[in-house]
């Protein structure tokens, strides 16, 4: 099941960079991976957790666990 939370990010070849605004009111996660050459961005759940896992060095997925204060 693929994910439309997590949006890819272009990477800047010349100078191997990302680059991605500030959105206020939002918290954002960048994840770089160097060794797949990859760059996503994600918005972090209001409430729980954002977990970025790995496996064998590379970024493996992003998990999204989400909870509702009482």
């Amino acid at each position: 099941m693929s994910s439309k939370r997590a949006q890819e990010l272009q990477i800047d070849i010349d100078n191997m960079t990302v680059s991605h605004p500030v959105v206020p009111g939002k918290v954002l996660v960048v994840v770089i991976d160097g060794v797949q050459g990859k760059a996503k961005v994600a918005e972090a759940v209001e409430h729980g957790f954002t977990i970025i896992e790995t496996a064998k060095g590379k970024t493996a997925r992003i998990k999204f666990e989400e909870s509702e204060l009482f």
